[in-house]
């Protein structure tokens, strides 16, 4: 088995909900910093040889430190989670690098260890993702829920904040519910191309190609769409869409963090 590091980008400065990683509420309803249940659902991995936070803020540092955890500090000039965990990456010796948020406490180290085995049997693709099943129009119309239409080999062929693919005909209101079962059923063996889809940003890439992931042209429909995967199809290459029954509610949001402390209450 090819040898897999996780890192897990933290930063302070989260633009709707600054700090949130290290808020003191989380450790005292849920017994844990946010940023440690996700270090500890991620730590579960079978496959992964290390699980590493980086960061460019020394509270992270010193919570992490704190509750025993691995992490290291990076460059402050970053715009991405991204381009830190390829920092991190570039003086590590291995094969595979998982890309998992620092604000996704319900991951779970099984989905970790399912990425990397879709990437040890891929041929093609130089990054693994992650979709779930969209099974609500709300959903799907929801711009903050990122869509992916995937081929009949589950590569990805295009990320999109819009409804995707597209119900032409009538109201998408009116007419989910039958685009939805006519897709479902029309559905065979593993092909999920037939199926709305929702991306989850949980992500493994082939270490030298995240490493060159930074210096690839940024597309026009990245900067519209404002996602970087798009830089990923648009120069060419292929990510492969795993599908996965798992969910996950990343906490981006006041309201997003009262749902998680409710939910992890201790």
């Amino acid at each position: 088995m090819p040898k897999t590091v996780a890192i897990i980008p933290a930063r302070y400065a989260s633009t709707r909900l600054p700090g949130k990683l290290i808020k003191r509420e989380a450790r005292e309803h849920t017994g844990k910093y946010l940023i440690e249940h996700v270090y500890r659902k991620v730590m579960e991995a079978k496959n992964v040889h290390e699980v590493i936070i980086a960061t460019d803020d020394e509270r992270i540092v010193d919570v992490v430190k704190n509750f025993g955890g691995c992490v290291k500090m990076t460059s402050m000039n970053h715009t991405s989670g991204t381009d830190r965990a390829a920092e991190i990456a570039s003086s590590l010796d291995v094969d595979f690098v998982v890309n998992v948020q620092g604000d996704e406490p319900d991951i779970k180290g099984s989905m970790i260890d399912d990425l990397i085995d879709a990437m040890y049997a891929e041929q093609e693709a130089v990054v693994c993702t992650f979709a779930n099943k969209i099974s609500t129009v709300e959903e799907f119309i929801d711009p903050n829920a990122v869509k992916v239409v995937v081929d009949k080999n589950s590569y990805a062929m295009y990320f999109s904040r819009a409804s995707i693919p597209f119900i032409r005909d009538g109201n998408i209101h009116a007419n989910f519910s039958t685009a939805k079962k006519i897709l479902d059923e029309d559905n065979t063996g593993n092909n999920t191309s037939f199926h709305f889809l929702k991306h989850l940003g949980i992500y493994i890439y082939r270490k030298d190609f995240l490493l060159s992931f930074s210096s690839l042209p940024v597309p026009k429909v990245e900067e519209l769409e404002k996602l970087e995967q798009l830089r990923v199809l648009s120069n060419g290459y292929k990510i492969k869409v795993v599908v996965t029954p798992c969910t996950c509610e990343g906490v981006d949001t006041p309201e997003d963090f009262e749902r998680f402390l409710e939910k992890y209450r201790i």
